[in-house]
């Protein structure tokens, strides 16, 4: 073999033996390469792993903070709340309580004021409710009459007026029990008791109560004349009607009647007190005044102008009278002191008393 091919050959196995060793060479470098970039990698997650887990951490440790700081304030402004609740709901029992008993006293004193026109006032109500009449009732009406020649100003009281647009009628109520004779002769109910009284004496108006007293004791009271009642509810009649004509210039005709309000007084009349030449004077029982009502509304003179009406209540309002209206006029004019009103015992503040005048147990409560 020659030389020249000799060479070439370990040339080539040369060659061949290098690149095998340049191949591996690069091979493990390659690998050494590539595990550092694993290792480096493996490290970089774990190092972002650990900073997430850390902002992670953080993030939580604070949002409880926050929560913990939100609860804490929420907490306190709860608290400083219910505490501001509690002292206003205290404020308005307080402010209720107040109310409620302002209202109680107030009804106390307007109670007082209508003490011996509460029980008429009840029954006045139920007549014109039964009647179905559009009424007010005007209650404890006190005025200065202007009667010439008086020396001395001085007061009058008036115990009702039942207004309509059709009669005005004044009502003075009498809470006398017993048996009442108001222009009936005794003899007439029965003929023994003529002896007891002088009849020849007795006047065309006049008013005998007999009723029990102590004992056995008969109370006798006579009232003659003038001094009947009949005669005294005209002149109260003639006086209102002065006064309202000075203050309007005119007033309706105001109708009479004579009331005789106790539940258990029996009341022997006519019906009518004709001894005047004015308009007869109506007499009348708790059975009676219903009647004695619807007759006032047909049975008088020409009822009053609305404009009349308007200024009749506006002037008995003034004058502090207590108003309640019936029919159409029951939203309008509505009394403080409720129609079942007693004056308490005792100065006891209490709608239930039973210390003052009751016409009857069965009347519902009003609003």
């Amino acid at each position: 073999m020659e030389i020249s091919t000799v060479v070439l050959l370990i040339a080539v196995a040369l060659l061949l033996v290098a690149f095998a060793v340049t191949v591996w060479t690069l091979a493990r470098r390659n690998r050494r390469v590539r595990e550092e970039l694993q290792r480096r990698y493996a490290e970089d997650e774990t190092s972002l792993m650990e900073r997430q887990e850390s902002a992670t951490r953080e993030l939580q440790n604070a949002h409880s903070e926050t929560v913990a700081t939100l609860t804490a304030r929420h907490d306190a402004e709860t608290k400083l709340r219910l505490e501001a609740h509690e002292e206003q709901v205290r404020a308005l029992v307080a402010e209720r309580d107040a109310a409620i008993a302002n209202e109680e006293g107030s009804r106390l004193l307007a109670g007082r004021g209508l003490r011996w026109e509460l029980a008429s006032r009840e029954v006045l109500v139920d007549a014109c409710e039964a009647a179905g009449l559009d009424a007010i009732i005007a209650t404890n009406i006190v005025f200065s009459p202007r009667d010439e020649g008086s020396t001395a100003p001085y007061c009058a009281q008036l115990d009702h007026l039942v207004i309509t647009e059709k009669a005005v009628v004044l009502v003075d109520s009498k809470y006398w029990k017993g048996l009442i004779l108001d222009g009936k002769k005794p003899s007439t109910l029965a003929g023994a008791l003529g002896v007891l009284f002088d009849e020849s004496a007795l006047p065309a108006s006049f008013a005998i109560a007999v009723s029990r007293g102590g004992g056995e004791r008969l109370d006798v009271r006579t009232l003659l004349g003038t001094e009947s009642p009949a005669a005294r509810v005209r002149r109260q009649a003639r006086r209102f009607h002065a006064h309202l004509a000075a203050q309007h210039g005119s007033a309706p005709y105001l109708q009479t009647c004579v009331f005789y309000s106790h539940p258990d007084a029996r009341v022997w009349t006519g019906g009518l007190d004709e001894t005047e030449r004015a308009q007869p004077t109506h007499i009348a029982s708790v059975r009676t005044i219903q009647k004695a009502l619807l007759d006032a509304q047909s049975g008088g003179p020409a009822g009053p102008t609305s404009h009349q009406v308007t200024q009749l209540v506006a002037t008995v309002r003034d004058l502090g009278a207590d108003l309640h209206g019936t029919g159409r006029f029951a939203s309008e004019f509505r009394s403080p002191v409720p129609l079942n009103f007693r004056m308490p015992a005792h100065g006891a503040l209490s709608g239930t008393a039973t210390d003052g005048p009751r016409i009857r147990e069965r009347r519902s409560v009003r609003a």
